[in-house]
């Protein structure tokens, strides 16, 4: 299991970030990701694991006017 933005999201062999934001429909040009208090760079999503347990924080940055 994962928590995702302080909700449980389950967790299988071979997610990685980018297959996460999929599944959860985040599709903002911008968004940070934070896994266990560490910045992922967005070139970085593709290639990067997620492991049962980890805390993942998705932030949206948007601007407005």
């Amino acid at each position: 299991m994962l928590t995702v933005n302080n909700t449980e999201h389950p967790w299988r062999e071979g997610m990685t970030v980018k297959t996460l934001l999929e599944e959860k429909g985040y599709v903002y040009h911008r968004i940070i990701v934070k896994i266990n208090d560490k910045v992922i760079e967005d070139a970085d999503y593709a290639g990067t694991a997620l492991h049962d347990g980890d805390n993942v924080k998705a932030i949206h940055i948007f601007a407005g006017g």
